[in-house]
């Protein structure tokens, strides 16, 4: 019942879909595609700085062309990053049409608010489920997400939007628990949650779909009776060397979706963990020493041009300008690692589930945490604004993580503030580290 009941919910959606279906099964060779991606930029470039402030004093800044002749001359765009958005703060605020803010994590570079409205979600949605239809998944397919949980830690009001989320996650037919405790018993509860709910795909951060998976061989159990048909590593980068063991345990493909919060999902692969094919009716990709920029095409609220995503990749960068796919991507890997509580009990636990939790506190930004030899964790971190109070931190921390079932004494914790976010020699962002003992 629930999945015909998703399906109805869904119906008005699928002609979108269908359309966009059609664009990409429509042959087209690398230079027919780059034509229609330099007319979608110049129509959406002509209303970015027309209307958007933070564009029109970009343009005027770096003497942008009002009109570009070649996808190459996105070249001589400066590179856009989130520390610059979050400098220009006060113009971002100004975007026309901004219904809400999507934040981006503190443990996957500067936490950055970009401005959002239906524009975006439409898009977003739509590609997300054209890269699964590559995968043989309909909308309304009966989906399980080991996921993360953070708006439950808005403090008042967190119950009804507990609610909310679970009525909305009942109508979409998608079953969903935390990623963020992994620990055996939590483990043993997804794989029993999977093998009840029958799910057409799974999807979870690569770390997490590992950690099971692990856990399960260790065990002799696998998920290949379960019926899934895909398990979709997204939000992180999985190690070639898991791809084989994931595949193993649950019978079937393991795919990536690529994406992040500020963009939605950028490329889907089909089978395999590569290639991932870019959705490049609504992006750019591009490669510059590595890393990859982004260009938003589509609709949005607020346009993306050369962007950071902050992501590598090893491919060649066509003579056309546009990465059509991805070979290779390397992203953010979260970390899973043990957490003792104030009772001495030992919790396998995801690096996510401190950047959610803290998040929440708006004022944060760049987030570094250090495992301390006794046991404790200190917080290393960039904010914006007044001096945060460290008592206060230390409080919302452990709130956050006695959701979870994880109860720590909050002296445990220690908040520093930094002038720069933390980088290792090699010019990458710190994340977490481990004391020695």
């Amino acid at each position: 019942m629930r999945e015909r009941i998703a399906k109805y919910l869904l119906r008005n959606r699928v002609p979108a879909l269908d359309k966009l279906t059609r664009a990409y099964e429509a042959p087209s060779d690398a230079a027919a595609i780059a034509r229609v991606q330099l007319d979608r930029f110049n129509s959406h470039w002509q209303r970015a700085w027309r209307e958007v402030p933070f564009y029109t004093e970009w343009k005027r800044e770096y003497r942008l062309p009002e009109v570009l002749t070649d996808i190459n001359q996105l070249g001589d765009f400066p590179v856009l990053t989130k520390p610059v958005l979050s400098e220009r703060r006060e113009l971002m605020d100004r975007t026309p049409g901004t219904e809400r803010y999507t934040l981006t994590g503190g443990t996957s570079g500067v936490s950055t608010a970009f401005p959002m409205n239906g524009d975006d979600a439409k898009a977003s949605w739509t590609n997300t489920h054209l890269g699964r239809r590559w995968n043989g998944i309909e909308p309304g397919d009966r989906l399980f997400m080991i996921w993360g949980h953070s708006h439950l830690f808005s403090g008042k009001g967190a119950w009804k939007k507990q609610i909310k989320r679970q009525a909305k996650d009942w109508a979409a037919n998608i079953d969903r628990m935390s990623a963020y405790n992994l620990s055996a018993p939590e483990l043993d509860q997804i794989a029993r949650g999977i093998r009840a709910a029958r799910p057409a795909y799974v999807i979870g951060y690569g770390s997490c779909l590992a950690q099971l998976c692990h856990h399960l061989r260790d065990k002799g159990e696998t998920l290949s009776g379960a019926g899934v048909v895909r398990a979709v590593n997204t939000s992180e980068t999985m190690p070639a060397a898991d791809a084989p063991l994931v595949q193993e345990i649950f019978g079937c493909p393991v795919i990536n979706e690529y994406g992040m919060a500020e963009a939605g999902v950028i490329g889907y692969s089909r089978g395999a963990l590569y290639p991932v094919s870019v959705f490049w009716h609504d992006f750019i990709v591009r490669l510059e020493n590595r890393l990859i920029l982004l260009t938003t095409l589509g609709a949005r609220c607020f346009p993306l041009i050369n962007y950071d995503t902050e992501d590598l990749s090893d491919d060649p960068m066509p003579d056309t300008g546009s990465v059509i796919e991805m070979g290779s991507l390397l992203g953010k890997a979260r970390d899973i690692f043990t957490l003792r509580d104030a009772a001495g009990a030992e919790h396998a636990v995801s690096v996510v589930l401190f950047d959610h939790v803290l998040k929440q506190i708006s004022q944060l930004r760049s987030l570094h945490y250090t495992l301390r030899a006794d046991g404790g964790v200190r917080v290393d971190y960039t904010a914006e604004g007044a001096p945060l109070d460290g008592s206060d931190l230390q409080i919302r921390f452990a709130e956050g993580l006695a959701q979870e079932g994880i109860r720590i004494d909050p002296a445990m914790t220690e908040f520093h503030l930094l002038d720069a976010p933390l980088q290792t020699q090699a010019g990458k962002r710190v994340t977490l580290k481990r004391e020695s003992q």
